[in-house]
C-alpha cells in the first residue's frame, strides 16, 4: 500500500465545519487517502437521499438489465454479445469518490480481466438458473474469491456517477465551493496537494458500509442466517470440515444459493432485508474517530523532544516507544479508549490503528520521520513502519486480544522484520479483557529468545477495558507484567 501521509480532510481543505457534511447526510472524506468504506448497490432503495432512492436505484438496475439481456444472448464467451457484457462491467476504481483500499493521492487502480470474467460467468450461471433480477450483481462478492467489496463499490460508483454528481453539485454551490470543469460534461470540487490535483464527488452516508481487510464471513452469516432453506444446505456442505476457509465457505453459499432460481431470489432478499449502511455511533472502523483527532488542535499530542536518529538508528525505537506511550496514556488514563467501544463490544482491529496512526503521524511530521500504515514487508502487510533513511527502521505490529497473539508475536513480526532487515520491532496488544492467557505465552517467548541471546521484539500491552468501574478498570502492569523492555 502506498505510504499514507499527512491525511486532509475536505472540510478542513474547503474551509467548512465538519457538521456540514453531516447535515447533508454527506461523507466527509480523506482528500489524500481512500476511506475505508464502500459503496453497497442493496442499499441503494433504502437512502434517505431521494437522487439516490429513486433515481440511482432505476439508473442500476437500467444497466444491469441491458447486461443481463446480452447476456442471455449470448452463446459463448467472446462473442459479440459477450464483448458487450464487459464494457458494461467497468472494473476500474474511480478516484473521485475517495473510497477503498488506496493510499496516498487516489490514484484508481484497474483489476485483472479475469475478475470481470468470472463475475460474468456466474451472472451467466444464475440466469441459466432462470433469475433475471439485474441487482445478481450486488451478491458476486458471496461467490466469487478475489471479489471484494471494493470490486462491487467500484463498479457501481461508475454506474450511478451522473447522480452523485448531481448531489456534489447541489452542496457545493450552497456552500460557494468553487468547481471545475470535470470531463467537459459536470463542474466538481478539485483540489490540489503538492503538485497533484484530483476531483471529488461526495457520497450519502447512509449507502456505504464498512470495507473489510479480510472478504469477511460476518455479513455472509448474517444473510444466511435469515433462511432456513440457504442454512441448511451450507451447513451440509461444510458439515465435513472442522474449520472452514474463507473459499470454502464461499464455495458452500454459492452451492447453497444457486440450487434453483428460488434459492438465489431467496437470498437476494435475504441479503437486502439484512444490509445496513455504517453505523456511525459504533463506528466499528474508527474512521469517526479519525476525523475528530485530524479535525481538533493536534498539539496535546505532540512530543516536544527531539530524537537524534542520525546518530544512532537505536534512537528511532526509543522514539516510536513514546509515541505508543503516549498512545497507551490516552487510552488507559483519559477517555481515548471509549473510541474502541461501540454497544458494548471491541470495535474491530483497525479502530485502534487508525487512532494510533493519528496520534504518530504528529509525532512524525516534528521529528522528521516517516510512519508508513501497512507496509508491505514481504510477507505481508506490517501495520506500521516508521523509518529514516535506509539503515533506521522500526516496525509495529498491533492485535487485538482476542485475535491470533501468539502467532502474530512468535511468528507474523518476525518474518517482517526479516524482510525488512531490522532487528527492531514492537508488539502490541490492545488488551479488551479477554484472553489473558495469551501475554503470558508470549511473555515466555520473548524471555526464551533473550536467554539464547537472540532478538526479541518488545511487548507493550494496552488496558483498553471500560475504565467506568473500579472492578473492571486494572493496572496491567500489576496483572501481566508486560511492558517495554520487560524479562
Amino acid at each position: 500500500m502506498a505510504k499514507i501521509q499527512e491525511p486532509i480532510l475536505f472540510s478542513s481543505y474547503f474551509g467548512l465545519e465538519p457538521q456540514a457534511l453531516e447535515a447533508h447526510g454527506l461523507i466527509d472524506p480523506f482528500l489524500n487517502v481512500d476511506t475505508q468504506l464502500f459503496i453497497d448497490p442493496v442499499l441503494l432503495g433504502k437512502s434517505s437521499n431521494k437522487i439516490i432512492s429513486d433515481n440511482s436505484l432505476e439508473t442500476f438496475k437500467n444497466h444491469f438489465s441491458k447486461f443481463i439481456r446480452l447476456l442471455i444472448i449470448s452463446e459463448e464467451e467472446g462473442d459479440a454479445a459477450w464483448k458487450g457484457a464487459q464494457k458494461l462491467l467497468d472494473l476500474r476504481e474511480p478516484p473521485e469518490n475517495g473510497l477503498g483500499f488506496g493510499g496516498s493521492y487516489r490514484s484508481g487502480n484497474s483489476r485483472p480481466e479475469e475478475i470481470r470474467d468470472q463475475i460474468i460467468r456466474t451472472a451467466k450461471e444464475i440466469i441459466e438458473l432462470g433469475s433475471k433480477d439485474p441487482e445478481m450483481v450486488s451478491l458476486m462478492g458471496f461467490f466469487e474469491e478475489g471479489v471484494g467489496p471494493d470490486t462491487i463499490s467500484d463498479f457501481t460508483t461508475r454506474v450511478i456517477m451522473e447522480n452523485l454528481v448531481e448531489i456534489t453539485q447541489s452542496f457545493c454551490e450552497s456552500k460557494n465551493i468553487p468547481m471545475s470543469d470535470f470531463g467537459g460534461q459536470y463542474n466538481l470540487p478539485k483540489y490540489e496537494i503538492d503538485s497533484k490535483s484530483s476531483f471529488i464527488v461526495l457520497v450519502p452516508t447512509d449507502i456505504v458500509r464498512d470495507l473489510p481487510i479480510a472478504n469477511d464471513w460476518s455479513d455472509v452469516s448474517r444473510a444466511v442466517m435469515e433462511n432456513q432453506l440457504i442454512r441448511e444446505r451450507v451447513s451440509v456442505f461444510l458439515g465435513g470440515i472442522a474449520e472452514p476457509t474463507i473459499k470454502e465457505k464461499k464455495e458452500a453459499l454459492r452451492y447453497a444459493a444457486l440450487e434453483s432460481a428460488n434459492s438465489f431470489a431467496e437470498f437476494l432478499e435475504a441479503v437486502k432485508n439484512s444490509a445496513t449502511g455504517y453505523d456511525s455511533n459504533m463506528d466499528a472502523l474508527g474512521y469517526y474517530a479519525l476525523k475528530r483527532i485530524f479535525s481538533e488542535d493536534l498539539d496535546k499530542y505532540r512530543l516536544d523532544e527531539k530524537y537524534k536518529v542520525e546518530a544512532d538508528p537505536a534512537n528511532l525505537k526509543q522514539f516510536v516507544i513514546e509515541t505508543l506511550e503516549q498512545f497507551k496514556h490516552h487510552v488507559e488514563n483519559g477517555n481515548l479508549w471509549e473510541e474502541l467501544w461501540a454497544e458494548g463490544k471491541p470495535k474491530k482491529e483497525r479502530a485502534a490503528q487508525l487512532i494510533y496512526y493519528a496520534m504518530a503521524d504528529c509525532f512524525c511530521k516534528a521529528n522528521n520521520i516517516d510512519i508508513s500504515p501497512e507496509a508491505n514487508m514481504g510477507g505481508g502487510p506490517i501495520d506500521f513502519k516508521f523509518s529514516q533513511g535506509y539503515v533506521a527502521r522500526v516496525l509495529v505490529e498491533m492485535k487485538r486480544s482476542s485475535g491470533k497473539v501468539v502467532s502474530g508475536y512468535t511468528k507474523q513480526l518476525e518474518i517482517y522484520k526479516n524482510a525488512s532487515r531490522t532487528e527492531f520491532g514492537i508488539y502490541v496488544v490492545i488488551d479488551y479483557g479477554d484472553n489473558k492467557s495469551s501475554f503470558e505465552i508470549i511473555r515466555r517467548a520473548r524471555a526464551d529468545l533473550i536467554s539464547a541471546g537472540e532478538p526479541a521484539s518488545d511487548i507493550l500491552v494496552i488496558d483498553a477495558t471500560p475504565k467506568d468501574s473500579a472492578s473492571i478498570r486494572k493496572d496491567v502492569a500489576e496483572t501481566i507484567p508486560l511492558n517495554f523492555g520487560d524479562e
